[in-house]
């Protein structure tokens, strides 16, 4: 089937030409930087390629990881994707709902926070000890990061580019915007890739004119000569602006959650419980409660909605990635990319005809008082405070926004395109220079890699300009212990958060009261953003001026804040008490601590079964450009199982079996039992006391006595090639955590090697010698990946590795074939 009847078949209609034009351009080998309008099907356009490669076994990855900015956004595309593609095949991870933690399915919907951090070994969604699981993820995968100007220049978009520049050729890619430059497509096309290494090539409609004629999202209603009018004023937005436009469907647009909650509550003052139904989203809501509001949303404002007399006041969380439509937008100034975005919801859908209202954030009173105010120290303390107002954007490139709208009556593609050229080719040239400065953040990425640590998040991917908060009764739970990771938060901005915290302790209800606390234990990491485990903690009072430096959760007496289903989390006394709702545990990784019995031979033979069963058949893009990638060709499934039969050599040490069979002697009541063994029967809980008084707990370290040994076999089997032995040995060395650095002393003798002698001849690698094996420990700095290279097939290797090792280990019979 061609590409074009494929996409009809899937989805129901026919793909626009420049949509055709992307699968060409990804399906030939190169990339793609697509910049279309809101609502010209962008998203399709980069998935169904994927799709038809994978039914046609076209030599394209067969993994899709699909980034987006936002929690909301990344829920939203989910769902509509979802609907087609077949539930086996698709997941989503993000810091609300981790279902696939690991990366697994064919098509991951992820936040650009979790696509990041796997790739900069300090995943938000795993341990420390697993840290280097996910980044092979990307390896290999094609890569879709959608709404790529909402990244923050200087950290996740210099990230991302950096992490493009060091995987070159092992990954496709398309990255998607509406409202970038042309002058920075174009740098993105030629001068971040001047050895023309990614073969990036820019779609947007100037090359498709008859697209421009026939998508729904562009053309204007049948009785209307534009699409959507754009009404520009000096005042502010109020209440009274949007109940005097109300029509059918109305969208209203603010920058601060405390204006947009402020202005809700007067409508729904006036309204006083009538007809039309009135619908308030921002980020201070539970994730149980946005995640309900998201679906009235799309069925309100959705492409199929029936509903006629609907009010949504919202901030910046729908500007992008929902599929949703009003015929009135009202929307506060916000810089050209952003207030484009909330446009886009604005006439969305076909025949639609819709007018946009934009508003300043300071009345013409406020701008006067602003020119009039003399620069005394009290001057420019309301000065700034005014200014504030244009708070999360740049006052700067809101009012050169606001000026140019000014100069425009209507929005189409071709004003769209100038008012975006016009407005951000300045800035976007400062971003440029900043982010060519910073190298796309190498040094952060590599520093990252070295010790596996979340504090690397605020250098690499996101500022933390925002407070977790938990609602809990402190009242009675001063001084007591608690799971802290298991509630539901709502995210705030950090200073906002400071400034109600010193006016809440000025006007305590009694000077005993804890109103702010935190979580404290032994060793506990202020970057935890994911709990690990149910360990509990002791909830300390937390004062005022330790707010700032303060990173993790913070505890609020539920006296002191009010919330509602309505309108979210508000700073108020005589609140209805809401206490934080628990997350869902169906959404957590948890560790199973259970094993059964295997010998050596079993668990090592199930590892390769699981790797023919499991992965094989999704690396063939993968070797083919891992070969053109290191310009020169291995048969790298044969080193891949190689790693697999050496991974656990290190568990022949008679130092590590010995306590094995003791143990499992005692569990069985079998004296004389013996098999060379990989693991136990053993039960965290029922078998604790057994296995302390056998001394499992204290057996030596294995796996870099496998480390050692496949550096010294691949060093001399391949002409001393080094970068390939280190990338191997690495792999096992680190195979069960990326702090391991060494091998410890140990002796094999020559009947255990049997064992191993026997995986091997059966998998066609050399038998090792037959005699005794004793080693003194020692450090393995040599094993360290030296460059970018080796560190990308030692990250292949690992993923591949531990997850085998996992799945085997918890599901041997599945894999183990005699």
């Amino acid at each position: 089937m061609n590409y074009k009847d494929n996409y009809t078949s899937h989805l129901g209609f026919t793909p626009y030409s420049y949509q055709c034009k992307v699968a060409d351009i990804l399906l030939s080998g190169k990339n793609v930087i697509l910049s279309v309008p809101t609502g010209a099907g962008k998203t399709w356009a980069s998935i169904m390629p994927f799709l038809y490669a994978k039914e046609e076994r076209l030599n394209f990855p067969s993994k899709l990881i699909y980034s987006l900015p936002l929690r909301t956004l990344t829920n939203s595309i989910y769902d509509d994707v979802r609907s087609v593609v077949s539930e086996n095949s698709i997941s989503i991870q993000t810091g609300e709902f981790s279902n696939d933690p690991y990366f697994e399915s064919d098509i991951v919907f992820s936040t650009i926070d979790q696509t990041l951090s796997s790739f900069l070994c300090f995943p938000l969604s795993l341990s420390h000890s697993q840290a280097n699981i996910n980044a092979g993820a990307l390896v290999g995968s094609y890569l879709v990061f959608d709404e790529f100007h909402l990244l923050d220049s200087r950290l996740s978009m210099s990230t991302t580019l950096g992490m493009l520049r060091m995987l070159k050729n092992m990954c496709r890619v398309c990255i998607m915007t509406a409202t970038l430059s042309d002058s920075f497509l174009y740098y993105l096309k030629n001068e971040f890739d001047p050895q023309n290494q990614f073969n990036f090539e820019i779609v947007t409609l100037a090359d498709f004119p008859n697209d421009g004629k026939i998508i729904k999202s562009l053309v204007p209603a049948f009785d209307k000569v534009v699409k959507k009018s754009l009404f520009v004023t000096d005042e502010i937005l109020t209440a009274e602006n949007i109940i005097k436009k109300h029509k059918n469907k109305t969208i209203a647009i603010f920058n601060r959650v405390e204006r947009a909650q402020q202005v809700y509550e007067d409508i729904k003052k006036v309204l006083k419980g009538g007809q039309t139904k009135l619908l308030c989203i921002h980020s201070r809501f539970f994730d149980s409660d946005r995640k309900a509001k998201e679906g009235l949303i799309k069925k309100y404002f959705g492409k199929d909605s029936n509903e006629n007399d609907v009010i949504l006041v919202a901030t910046q969380v729908i500007e992008a990635g929902m599929d949703i439509s009003c015929d009135t937008m009202h929307t506060e100034i916000s810089p050209i990319n952003s207030f484009l975005q909330r446009a886009g919801r604005c006439a969305r859908f076909e025949n639609e005809y819709g007018e946009v209202f934009v508003y300043d954030v300071l009345n013409i009173e406020e701008k006067d008082l602003i020119s009039e105010l003399k620069q005394t120290d009290e001057d420019k303390k309301e000065i700034r405070k005014l200014n504030n107002r244009y708070l999360p954007y740049d006052k700067d490139l809101c009012c050169t926004t606001f000026q140019q709208l000014k100069t425009v009556k209507h929005l189409d593609e071709k004003k769209c395109e100038t008012l975006v050229n016009t407005i951000l080719s300045g800035s976007e040239t400062i971003m440029i220079n900043n982010m060519v400065a910073n190298i796309f953040n190498f040094s952060k990425i590599e520093a990252s890699w070295r010790d596996c640590n979340k504090k690397h998040y605020r250098e690499t991917v996101r500022d933390i300009q925002s407070i977790e908060l938990v609602l809990v009764d402190l009242e009675n739970l001063a001084n007591s212990e608690i799971v802290p990771w298991q509630y539901e938060t709502i995210s705030v901005y950090k200073w906002s958060f400071i400034s109600w915290a010193k006016k809440l302790n000025e006007n305590r209800l009694s000077e005993d009261d804890w109103i702010f606390a935190k979580a404290e234990s032994n060793g506990s990491s202020q970057f935890d953003f994911e709990w690990e485990d149910e360990s509990k903690m002791t909830l300390k009072r937390l004062d005022v001026d330790e707010i700032q430096n303060h990173y993790d959760i913070v505890f609020v007496d539920n006296r002191y804040f009010d919330y509602s289903t309505d309108c979210g989390l508000m700073v108020r006394l005589n609140s209805n008490q809401t206490i934080s709702p628990l997350k869902n545990k169906e959404n957590r990784l948890t560790e199973v601590f259970a094993y059964r019995k295997d010998t050596f031979y079993e668990h090592n033979k199930g590892l390769i079964n699981c790797f023919e069963t499991e992965f094989k058949h999704n690396l063939r893009f993968t070797f083919n450009e891992l070969s053109r990638f290191w310009g020169e060709s291995f048969d790298w499934e044969h080193l891949i199982k190689m790693v697999l039969c050496f991974h656990d050599y290190g568990k022949l040490n008679k130092y590590w079996q010995k306590p094995m069979l003791d143990y499992q002697r005692k569990k069985t009541g079998n004296d004389t039992y013996y098999e060379v063994l990989a693991h136990t029967d053993y039960d965290s809980i029922l078998d604790l006391a057994l296995g302390k008084e056998c001394r499992i707990n204290k057996r030596p370290p294995h796996a870099g006595i496998g480390a050692m040994r496949i550096y010294d076999i691949v060093y001399d089997k391949f002409q001393e090639n080094e970068g390939l032995a280190r990338a191997m040995s690495c792999a096992i060395l680190k195979h069960h955590s990326t702090d391991s650095s060494s091998f410890c002393s140990f002796e094999i003798n020559k009947t255990v090697l049997k064992e191993m002698n026997r995986l091997l001849i059966e998998f066609g690698f050399e038998k090792e010698p037959n005699e005794d094996v004793r080693e003194t420990g020692e450090n393995l700095n040599d094993c360290e990946c030296l460059n970018i290279k080796e560190k990308l097939l030692y990250f292949i290797l690992v993923r591949i590795l531990r997850l085998c090792d996992q799945k085997a280990t918890e599901n041997l019979k599945k894999y183990y074939k005699t």
